[in-house]
Parts: C-alpha cells; structure tokens; sequence
C-alpha cells in the first residue's frame, strides 16, 4: 500500500484544525435534524440573551441554547423526533410548544413571540413543525415513519418509497432509483451520517429492517455542502432508537401462490396444471428500551426471509430437425440456405463464394464431436416454431438472516455516543433457463450468490457551550460475494475433450460459455464464478456554532475504499457462432449460427485468466464549509464550497500496467520510475454551493438553489482507475476477415497466457489511460414555489436541472477504422503478408503468415483492441418539471402526490463493461469511437413521466367519530386503516442492434441496422409477439454503419397499484395487534419486460417474459 497517497493534505489539515479554533460553524444535517427561529416580544424587537430548552419526548434528553444579539436561537444535531421547545424570560409569560416533530435532514424554523406577563404563566401551544421550507434552497423530501410502516412494501424494502418523491424514478424490477437525471449506481446511501454505499459495483451492503427505520429523506437537487459523492441524490436514512419505554413488535409476512394471480407467461397446461410456487415467509422482531432512565438506550431487531418463487424461463433452443443438421425451418419469415464454409473461394474483386449444403442439410459425418457433446445439454423443445420454443417453469430459493443493535449512552448535558453494528446474510440460488444450468440471466442474481453485509456506524457529539458543538462520526461497511457458477466434474479438457484452454487460478471447472446467436446460450452468463470483497471506513468530523444572522458551517469527510477480488469473467473461455463462414458472404439472409456451431465454425473466443487476488486501494479527502445567513426575515441564503481530493488507487502488489501510445508497450505500475497511479491527483476540485429561500408571503417561499459535486475519478461510483492487465488478462482468438473461422471448436484455441514483459499486449487488446483527465462532477440547479394551503397540507411546483460532466461511458476502442477507411469496402479482406510475422505470437489471431488489409491500416496494426482504462468522457443533460401535492398526518388522512415531467440526453447510459478488470472488450455498445456524436440520444434511463400517488387513511369508525360502536361491534369495526400507492411511469428507451456484427473485423464494436421508419405501432397494434414495427429496421450491409439511433425503440409503459387494509385491534393501552392484508398489483396489469432487440435474432420485437402478477401477502403484528 501506498502509504504516502493516504496521508491528508498538510496545509489543508493545520487549516481545517486552525478553522475549527477561529471560524464560527453551525450544523450538521447528516441524520440529524435542527431547529432554529428567532424571539421577540409584542413589539416584533428581538430578545437576546434568553435562554431556551429544547426535551425529546421519549427520552427526556434535554438540550440548551441562548438567542444571540439577534434574538436568534439554534439547535443542531437532533435525533429525528418529538420535542417540546420551552422559552422563559424575564417579563413574559413561559412559553411552551408540545407535538414538534423534528424530521432527518430538515432544518425547521420556529420564531416565537413572547407576551409580556409573569413567568409564573404558560402560553402552551400543541402543534407540529411547519410543511413551509423557508431555510434551504434544495430540494427534497421527508419519508416519515408512518408512511414506512403502513404503505405496502413488495418485499419489506424500503426503496420503493424513494420513487414517492418527485425527480426519482424507479424502473419495474430494480433496486437502483434514478434521482434527477443521475446514475442510479452513484446516489449516496447514509445510514445514521455514514456512507454504506460499495465502490464496486455501487451497491449498497445492506437495506435495513423496515421496522428498524425511524425515517429518511431524499435529497434530490442542490443540498449543502454537507453532501457530497454522489450526481444524482441522497438517501439520508436514521435507524430508530431505544427511549425510556420498552417498545418493539414481533411481525410475520406470508405469502403463497394460491392467493396470486397467473404470470402472464405462465399459463395452465396439461404439464402444469398448477400456478407457479410463490412462497416467502419474513419474520422477526424489534425492541427497544432504557438500560438507564434518561441516559443509556439500546435497540435490537431481527428479520428472517425464506423464499421459494417459481420462475418462467422461456429460451430458443435447436428443432429436432436442426439437432440433426436439416435446416427447412423458417427462421423468421424465411428459410435462409447453409453453405459449406469448406468451399470458400475467392473472387476477382475480393469478394468470396461458397456452394450451398445440398437440401440444406449437414452431413453427419461433417459435424464437430465437441458440438455434439454440448448439443446434448440442450433440451427438446416444448412448443413448435423455431423462436421462444422452450418453456421452463422452476423454482428459484432464497434464505436471508439479518440483525441490527445500537446503543444510545448520554453521559452529561454536554456529552452523548450511540453505535450500531448492522448484519447481513444472504444466499440465493436462481432459476437458469435451461435445466442443467446453462443460459442468459439478464436480471438480479445470475449464479448461486452467498452474500454478507457488516456496517458499523457511531458518533460522539461534544457540547462545548450552548451555540458551539463538535459531532465526530466513524464507521465502517463491509460487503462480499462468494459467487459460483455452472461446474464440471473436471476441467473441460477431461470432461468435453476441448483442448487448448488455459489453467487459471480459480473456477478451473467451470463450463465454457457457448454463444450462438438466436439461440439460448450454453455455459453461465459472464462474471458468474465471483469471489470478491469490498469495504469503506469514513471518518466525519464537524463543528458547529450560531453567531448572529450567520450560520457557518466546517467539515472533513475522510474514507478509505478496498477491493479485494478473484473474479475472471469467463475463467473457462467463451466461444461465439454466427451466421457467419455458413453464409454466402455478403449476401444477408443467409447461413444460420447453429449451423456454424454444428460444423464448430468459431467466430471469436475469448478467456480471462487471473494468478491472484487483485487488491486496489483509494483514499479520498473533503473539506467543506458553508455560511447560512438570515438576510432578513424573509430572506436566507445558504452558500457553501466543499474540496475534494481524490487521491489515485493503488494496488498493494503493484499488479498494473498502462499501455503507452507513443512506445507501443506496456508500463508497469510501481517499477522503473512509473508511478504506482495510473492517474494523477488534482488539486483544483471545488465544489461551489448556492442557495436562495424568500417567504413571499407567511404561506408561500420561492427557492433555487445551485450546486457542483465531485464524483470518484472514473466519474461513477468506483474509484479504482488503474488498468490490470496482463495481471488479468483476456487472451483472444477471433477471425479476421469474417471469411474463415477462427479455428475449429473440436481442435481448441491456440492461444496461452501471455508473460510479464513490455511487449505483453502484442496481439491482443490493451489498455491506456489519460493520466491527466479530472474527476466526474455533476452540476445541479432547481428553481420552485410552494404554497402553505393549510397548516398540514402543501403545494410545491419546481424546474429541476442537472448536468453530468466526465461520467464513465464503455470502452471503447481507438484501434478502429475511420468511417471513410471502411467505405474501402472489400479489398479490406484481401490478405496480404503479416509484416509483424513472428513478432506476435501464434496463439493472437494476428500471428499468421497473411493479414486482412484492413488491420494494417488500423492505428495500432500489432494489436487487437486499445482502449482508454475508464474513459470518464462522457456528459448527461436533465430538464424537469417536478409537481407534489403533499398533506402530513392529520384527521385521518395523510397523502402525497407527485408528477415529474422530464428529458435525460446522453452519449452513453451504461458505464464500463463487466469484465471491468480485464483489457478492452470488442463488443461494446458503441457505434464508431471515433464520433461519439452519432451515440447522443435520449437516455437507456430516460422516463419522461413518472406519476406517483400515495396516501393512508384511517377509517371514520370508532373513537372521536360519529360513528363509535362498543362491545363487539367496536372490536370489530374500530382500528381499520387503508393505505396505498398508485404509479404510472413511461418505458425505457431501448438499444436495437443486429444479430451479426460485420464491421468487427474493422474494430467497430456494434453494427446497428438501418431504419426505414417510425417503429413505434399504435397501442392497438402492440402485443407480446410483436412490439414495435419489426419491419422499421432493415440490416445494415458490411462496410456501412447503420442509420438507426441509439435508442429508437421505447419499452412498455409502467402502471401499478399497491394497497393495503390494516386492522388495529388494542388488547390494552400500549399493546395492539395488527393485521394486514396487502395487495401488489391490484388490477393484475402485466408490467412486461424489454422487448428483443435484436435484429436477425427470432425473437426480435417480441416479449417473452414479464414482472410479478397480483399477489397478496398477510401479516400480523404484535405491537408494545
């Protein structure tokens, strides 16, 4: 480890200590929550020097403040709750204020005016905190405890609720919320002020106990310079603590199938009588209590899951026809011809023939031993047609266990600590599409996962007088993954008799992956074989102090972040078959990829090999500050800067190389005078802040706010920004001119691993880096109005910004053709003498006596692919129009009502591939790199409407109603409450490309077709056989990029309604029992998946699969 790249910025440390001694500071608002107003007497003169109490209702904590010369009071770093707010002065009545409910992350204010009289008199007013906003210019919103506790929740996870605030949008299925036009891998997850989201791949460790959560907001535009390292939004999440009653519930979820409706896809046959499983079962406790009256608190939960779910897997397996290699089935709309790529000839002009397989049949005595072996993995068909003809049904399990315990200890008046220890243990084991666990996971988890989550998270809050306070934070989050895939009895050599793959230092058992296209895939998805763990410790200091109209505020923010992982994306090789050398070259419409594979034509092969473990390290430093002045009573302004110092990763064993463009060799990192970084640290990232609140009036404020974030230097949320290779290093073989295969399956590649030297990348693909390009930074701004309609009930309209400079985009590669070198057409293949003959080695598809032309005209002609190691170039544009209609808790009915109308435009919308640790990959989702302009389109996360309504409803029966029925009648009627949500969001944009890719010999990663019109079709006319207009998009020939946008296809839209019917029945006073009847998808909508996308495959344009249909789950509770 480098320790040096750890150590803080000296002059910006002696500052920070200098500042904390000198500079008047105020709050933090990371979990906590403050108070503030201003006193004054009948007149409107400000009373200074008054003292004022502030007493959490349920613990008896009592905290002390004095107004300043300004009359002005605060209270900072509160537990969100109830507090009673009491003021007395000299000459007036005692003032008290019961029922103030302090909420994470909002800075109330309460002025108060003091009637002259004796102290010995109260003035005592009941009433909560005010809706109106009058002190930031960000934009948010609280998700308070009731609404946890009482809106249905599909799974008891708590980020369905995120989406009820406007400016976040939640894709059917995910976990990962998009907030304000941002990624949604790189919002900021805080639980009680510490950070648990993971560097890589940007998860979260955990989602706590719904009954453990006290509250949280969502920050979604412009918050103080408190926050930061994220470009979309915050969730800023308080876990609940003990109090001076003993109070808990004991809880169990169930759910069954016979209560559910039928997936879509999922119907009654004659073999499947029965709906699909649908069993879980989630169970547990919370409690919380005094270990010591008004000092020391403590609060325990535990959740257990047990789940059983039947999944429908629907596949393009091979006709008992084409197993026997007779291809007479319309593929599509026609009967494309096989041709023998073994009488390949070539043409005058450089063009090729080949003659076609008599009756379009192949010999058996043609086809390759190893593709037969693996043909018999694949099942028969269960349905006729050769697209979507195979249907599994199975069951997919679930186990998970998790706890959480946090102590609260006051020592004094002046000091306080909690702590919390969080726990996580997870082990799932999905449904693969075909029964011998080969096939394509598109979502959630894709191997048999077991998975453990730790945080720790503590705090020591310091009051040195009544206005100046210091808040340390620490914690550390620990995440790991022990993944594993499809394996054989012994190594493939032994098992298939495939020579030629390589020994690698984990998963060596591992089935290859066998892809051909249009048909379901042998082997497991990339990534699959895992074994990897990271973790973050955060050191958070801040000091606080209120000094007349100034509010200022100085903070560090330190962490350090770990990676260690053995995780080779395809330890075991991944053969691809096309169309392609069964074909007749340059004409579409003909050859057939299983063709291909039966005569063991192999396109391109690929294998990760990794020695051992790979362990990154970064460290990261801000410093933040920020004034909060009271201009005038109306007026506040919040300005604010926060620094970032992004010290560049290391890795402990040096194990990096960068590729340098102008010696055509590889640096490596940590040996002879290259640094151990591959980036450079910089120290020019400021981040400005700005905020404006005016009250126009006592029930309406107009707010904008403005601010810059620094992201971690790969603009995502990994900081890890040194290449890996040859330390991991994807070894590849692959055909040149698409004529001739690259080698034949049954024989093997010929490849090995490729020594430590400088000239290791030579024939393969290697990685640079831009040692000098910044950060990632997101740029927001909000405009909005809201208007106090009454005291619990609000109206806010707001314009809502963002744009994300230097995000991570994939890979691409620089090692392509120009656009008009590609318009040289086919004397692009002719093959001509390999200058580099015996430079490169064999085992590289660049290593034969002849080469195409065209690898020759190529940049970097010794070498496959060169990409820019997490190119963080790209850029992202939001606009919206965000509405909420919003009342709090009062007569019974509570609800929120969002609507957000917005645009997201970007260049790319996924980030680095997966095989994120290898060398660059050739497939990538990019049409020319060397035009980024061609790829600007809307966003793949671009859902222009999102409309969300939520609401709880106590029923007007028993007491303080009209109608209060007692006896049995009561028992029975009184208690009910209804709650629920109704959302309706657009679709997601989609990518169409085709099946064959005829530019990869030239380095394009992605042919797209052309388009020839509107592929959009009329609600009418859309089904799940057939989308969108198929017949829009036509294959764009070799040689030419297609015409088609990124994304010109949009998904299914998105409607749903959850709700649920709670009946509360008390056995005493502070004993009730619960139980609920919750529905998810109460009209049965289907809300399908992605259509196929792609062209040349069967299934392009049809749906094939789609989310849970109705489902109902009860549940009782226990609660004390």
């Amino acid at each position: 480890m480098n320790i040096r790249r750890f150590r803080p910025c000296p002059f910006l440390f002696r500052s920070y200590l200098l500042t904390t001694l000198f500079v008047h500071v105020l709050y933090a608002q990371v979990g906590s929550a403050e108070l503030t107003g201003q006193l004054r007497d009948q007149t409107l003169s400000v009373i200074a020097g008054v003292p004022v109490a502030l007493t959490e209702a349920q613990t008896n904590q009592r905290y002390g403040s004095r107004t300043t010369t300004n009359g002005i009071y605060t209270f900072t770093h509160l537990k969100p709750g109830l507090y009673t707010l009491s003021i007395e002065a000299p000459g007036f009545k005692r003032f008290v204020r019961d029922g103030l409910r302090l909420a994470t992350g909002e800075r109330v204010r309460l002025d108060v005016e003091l009637v002259i009289g004796d102290v010995s008199e109260n003035v005592s007013v009941t009433a909560d905190a005010p809706l109106l906003r009058t002190e930031t210019g960000s934009l948010g919103q609280v998700i308070s405890n009731r609404t946890i506790l009482d809106l249905p929740l599909n799974g008891r996870n708590f980020v369905p609720l995120v989406a009820l605030s406007p400016g976040v949008a939640l894709p059917p299925g995910s976990s990962f919320p998009r907030i304000n036009g941002g990624r949604p891998r790189v919002n900021e997850y805080l639980y009680d002020g510490i950070s648990v989201l993971q560097p890589e791949p940007g998860q979260v460790a955990f989602l706590p106990i719904i009954d453990a959560i006290q509250e949280f907001k969502v920050e979604t535009n412009s918050p103080s310079a408190e926050f930061g390292r994220f470009n979309g939004g915050i969730i800023n999440l308080t876990t609940k603590s003990g109090t001076n009653q003993l109070h808990g519930s004991v809880f169990e979820f169930l759910r069954n199938e016979a209560l559910n409706a039928r997936n879509l896809f999922a119907p009654a046959t004659s073999a499947t009588p029965k709906k699909p499983l649908f069993r879980r079962n989630q169970f547990g406790f919370v409690l919380g209590g005094p270990l010591i009256k008004d000092k020391t608190f403590f609060f325990a939960d535990y959740q257990g899951t047990r789940q059983e779910i039947g999944q429908v897997r629907i596949s393009t397996v091979p006709t008992v026809l084409q197993r026997q290699g007779i291809f007479t089935e319309a593929v599509g709309e026609s009967v494309p011809r096989i041709y023998d790529p073994a009488t390949t000839a070539a043409k005058p002009g450089g063009s090729f023939v080949r003659d076609a397989f008599p009756e379009t049949m192949i010999p058996a005595a043609r086809m390759d031993p190893v593709a037969l072996t693996l043909l018999q993995r694949y099942p028969l068909p269960t349905s006729k047609g050769t697209a979507n003809n195979y249907r599994r049904l199975e069951n997919e399990s679930q186990d998970q266990d998790q706890f959480d315990i946090r102590l609260d200890h006051r020592f004094s008046l002046r000091d306080q600590v909690f702590g919390r220890f969080s726990y996580l243990n997870d082990q799932t084991d999905p449904v693969t599409p075909l029964p011998e666990g080969s096939g394509m996971i598109t979502t959630g988890t894709i191997g048999l996962t077991r998975a453990k989550g730790y945080s720790f998270a503590s705090s020591y809050l310091h009051t040195i007088d009544s206005r100046f306070l210091n808040e340390l934070r620490f914690g550390t989050t620990r995440r790991s993954i022990d993944r594993r895939a499809l394996l054989l009895k012994a190594p493939p050599s032994e098992s298939l008799k495939l020579p030629g793959i390589p020994s690698n230092a984990a998963f060596q058992n591992e089935l290859p992956t066998f892809l051909i296209d249009g048909f379901q895939q042998l082997g497991p998805p990339s990534n699959t074989g895992s074994d990897f763990r990271t973790d973050v410790t955060q050191v958070n200091d801040v000091l606080s102090l209120q000094h007349g109209r100034h509010s200022l505020k100085v903070g560090l923010d330190t962490r350090w972040e770990r990676l260690d992982v053995v995780q080779p994306p395809s330890p075991t090789g991944l053969f691809r078959f096309s169309s392609l050398f069964t074909d007749l070259p340059g004409t579409t419409g003909t050859g057939n990829p299983l063709a291909s594979f039966l005569l063991g034509q192999v396109q391109d092969f690929s294998i990760d090999l990794q020695s051992k473990v790979l362990r990154p390290r970064a460290a990261i430093q801000e410093y933040f500050m920020q004034d909060d002045w009271k201009v005038t009573p109306r007026l506040t302004i919040n300005a604010g800067v926060r620094y970032t110092l992004n010290f560049p990763s290391t890795e402990v064993d040096d194990q990096g190389a960068v590729f340098n463009l102008s010696t055509q060799k590889l640096e490596y990192l940590g040996k002879d005078g290259v640094p151990r970084s591959s980036r450079e640290l910089h120290k020019l990232n400021f981040g400005p802040r700005l905020g404006l609140a005016y009250r126009l009036s006592d029930k309406t404020v107009i707010r904008s706010g403005y601010g810059l974030i620094w992201l971690e230097q790969a603009g995502i949320t990994t900081p890890f920004t040194n290449p890996y290779f040859p330390f991991i290093q994807t070894v590849t073989q692959r055909s040149l001119d698409n004529i001739n295969a690259g080698f034949v399956l049954s024989k093997g590649p010929s490849i090995a691993p490729i020594p430590l030297t400088p000239d290791a990348g030579l024939g393969q693909g290697v990685s640079s880096v831009d040692r000098h390009l910044g950060s990632g930074y997101a740029q927001q701004w909000n405009l909005a109005i809201q208007r106090e309609i009454s005291r619990d009930f609000s109206f806010e309209v707001a314009y809502a910004g963002s744009k994300i400079t230097h995000i991570g985009i994939p890979d691409t590669n620089i090692n392509q053709l120009t656009f008009e070198q590609l318009k040289l057409g086919s004397a692009l293949l002719k093959r001509i003498p390999n200058p580099f003959f015996d430079e490169i080695p064999r085992s590289s598809s660049l290593g034969d006596p002849t080469i195409p032309q065209a690898q020759l005209l190529k940049p970097f002609p010794r070498f496959t692919t060169v990409g820019f190691f997490r190119n963080n170039v790209g850029n992202t544009n939001y606009h919206a129009l965000q509405m909420k209609l919003e009342k709090r808790w009062s007569e019974g009915l509570a609800f929120l009502i969002s609507y957000t109308r917005s645009k997201l435009i970007d260049e790319a919308s996924s980030v680095f591939d997966a095989a994120i640790l290898t060398g660059p990959v050739a497939n990538f989702p990019v049409a020319d790199s060397f035009n980024r302009k061609i790829d600007r389109d809307v966003s793949s996360g671009d859902i222009p409407t999102v409309f969300v309504a939520s609401y709880a409803y106590d029923l007007p029966i028993g007491p303080r109603h009209r109608f209060s029925p007692g006896g049995l009648a009561g028992r029975l009627l009184n208690g009910w409450e209804l709650a629920g949500a109704f959302t309706l969001q657009s679709g997601l944009p989609l990518a169409v490309t085709q099946a064959t890719n005829f530019n990869a010999f030239a380095g394009f990663g992605t042919q797209r077709p052309n388009r020839l019109a509107n592929p959009e079709l009329p609600a009418s006319q859309r089904s799940t056989a057939q989308f969108f207009d198929t017949s829009a998009f036509a294959t764009a020939p070799q040689f030419r990029l297609g015409s088609s946008s990124r994304n010109p296809v949009r998904g299914p839209d998105y409607r749903n309604v959850d709700i649920a019917l709670i009946k509360r029945t008390y056995i005493r006073e502070q004993i009730n029992v619960e139980f609920r009847a919750e529905v998810f998808n109460l009209t049965n909508t289907p809300p399908l998946n992605a259509p196929n996308t792609i062209l040349g495959n069967p299934g392009f344009g049809s749906i094939t699969s789609a989310g849970d249909p109705r489902v109902i789950q009860f549940a009782a509770k226990i609660n004390f």
